[in-house]
């Protein structure tokens, strides 16, 4: 591995789940089209100056368990094992920054108010890793092969569309309806609205996939160069790749591809992954929690990163479980009233108090638009007991036995146990049902399993609220079915993200939520990840 004193590398926030970059983030406002041709230059000259000093140069090596089963972009299917890599080699028409809000990458875009017609308008100056530049045709055939090859881009964008119509360089999508979540599904750094040449693209024919790396071809700072998915994934630096400001925070931001290569190790054993961070072997990885003292005295730095993961609890208010004490809001409440959030996510996070923040929402803070603090400042961690017993007292609570299903070993055991203990305390009567990981999922998503209570993580919601299946619409609620809820979900799926109307609905869902409790959230939990102490 080349000597050098330092590494930078960004750690960039995605939906479901964290991987790593090796490009940084800087916030910078948004700038007119000069002053952008101007930085894009200086980005170009800095680059050219600057590659001899620390900042370049060297191999980042990232251990991970996720074995990449594909090489094609479009049917990565928003896979971490495979868009841990496609991220660095592809890129989309546009980006979403990390303040929610959505900037041209590949493309400028205009997305109209009505939210009926997306315009994409290709850079003149966009190239892909082969030299090649990029033109709307390559965005079109991108586009319509993403969405052929099914799943979510077909769902929330080319399903609605029902004209196309190309211009010179740009082209215009006519939507069926609002199609509140397009622009996020377009913009999402996992895929599968990568931008790939059209010539590849007709070379595969249809229902064809990339089988040969040489075909992997995109416009992002980094080429692929080794694709051994059992072993390693090796990227390298993409020389003809040019800095450019999008405009925006986060992933909006430039992009330097300091490091030479990035290899993606594959190791699926924990003490062996320990053992070669400490052997440095790996510039980034985990470390087992009883090695953790260790490897931070040797110097292995300790980084959190916030990956939007909330730890909840939900009530099974399903039909099915009609006669369970939980469909009683009162007794719903009553829980709530007794929960200490920060004793729950201190033991979620073995004891480690940075690890976690207490935010009820439903949606990320860095929302300006749609963030609230109704949820937040309603009897979320009080931790009162009296109010609590008066609250069970109004539910005709008589002491029978509630079911708390969880899965063993998990963070879901950890809450349940210190949170079953607060219940206790105010006279609740509550079996811990304790089954294994894999049978968790199939229990907890089937309200006739015989549970009153389940446990779930689920990432908030970027841009719009609607998007948040999880705790807005989906089994995460409990299988809640409120008439209320039913209108306000559709104002927000049938108006423009971010309008009046949209941000109106989604404070008065939380104002429900916050009188129905048909979810409770104990807090967002941080992943934890080490590198070696080159790594800045």
């Amino acid at each position: 591995m080349k000597k050098r004193k330092s590494i930078i590398f960004m750690l960039v926030l995605l939906l479901l789940v964290m991987t790593f970059s090796a490009c940084t983030q800087q916030e910078e406002q948004p700038a007119t089209t000069d002053v952008l041709e101007q930085e894009e230059k200086e980005d170009v000259e800095e680059v050219e100056s600057t590659r001899d000093d620390d900042r370049y140069g060297g191999d980042i090596v990232v251990v991970t368990t996720h074995v990449s089963n594909t090489l094609d972009p479009h049917y990565s299917a928003g896979s971490t094992a495979n868009y841990q890599w496609m991220q660095y080699v592809y890129e989309n028409a546009i980006c979403l920054g990390s303040d929610g809000q959505f900037y041209p990458q590949i493309c400028d875009f205009e997305y109209s108010d009505d939210g009926l017609t997306l315009k994409l308008t290709v850079k003149d100056d966009y190239y892909f890793s082969d030299g090649s530049k990029v033109t709307i045709d390559d965005v079109v055939a991108s586009f319509e092969r993403a969405g052929s090859v099914g799943g979510s881009f077909d769902t929330k964008v080319m399903s609605k569309v029902i004209d196309t119509k190309v211009e010179g360089n740009s082209v215009t999508y006519t939507f069926s309806e609002i199609a509140v979540t397009a622009l996020q599904e377009i913009a999402d750094v996992r895929g599968p609205g990568y931008i790939m040449p059209k010539k590849i693209i007709d070379k595969l024919g249809e229902g064809e996939q990339i089988t040969d790396p040489a075909d992997v071809i995109g416009t992002g700072c980094y080429v692929l160069t080794t694709y051994n998915p059992d072993v390693e994934i090796v990227l390298t630096r993409n020389e003809n790749y040019v800095p450019r400001d999008y405009g925006g925070p986060g992933v909006a931001s430039p992009h330097y591809a300091y490091a030479d290569t990035i290899t993606f190790a594959i190791n699926s054993d924990a003490n062996s992954r320990t053992a070669g961070m400490i052997a440095g072997d790996y510039t980034i990885g985990s470390i087992t929690s009883d090695m953790a003292p260790y490897a931070e005295k040797i110097g292995l730095r300790r980084h959190l990163l916030e990956n939007q993961w909330t730890h909840a609890i939900f009530f099974n208010l399903s039909e099915a479980n009609k006669d369970s004490i939980v469909q009683d809001k009162n007794f719903r409440k009553a829980c709530r009233a007794a929960f200490d959030m920060d004793a729950i996510m201190l033991a979620a996070m073995g004891g480690d108090s940075d690890r976690y923040i207490l935010e009820p929402s439903a949606i990320i803070p860095a929302n300006k638009t749609y963030y609230n603090e109704i949820l937040k400042n309603t009897e979320y961690n009080i931790k009162d007991k009296e109010l609590a017993k008066k609250y069970l007292e109004a539910s005709g609570y008589d002491g029978e036995e509630i079911t708390w299903l969880v899965s063993e070993g998990s963070a879901f055991y950890r809450n349940a146990v210190v949170g079953i203990q607060m219940l206790e305390d105010i006279g609740i009567n509550v079996n811990l049902w304790v089954v294994d990981s894999g049978s968790h999922g199939s229990l907890r998503s089937d309200p006739t399993s015989g549970h009153d209570i389940g446990a779930w993580e689920t990432q908030k919601a970027i841009t719009n609220p609607a998007e948040q299946s999880s705790f807005v619409t989906g089994t995460a609620a409990g299988w809640w079915e409120h008439e209320k809820k039913t209108e306000l979900l559709s104002i927000m799926q049938s108006t423009p993200t971010g309008s009046p109307e949209s941000v109106k609905a989604y404070e008065e869902f939380c104002e429900l939520v916050a009188e129905e409790v048909p979810y409770i959230v104990f807090g967002t939990g941080k992943s934890l990840v080490y590198s070696q102490p080159n790594v800045e």
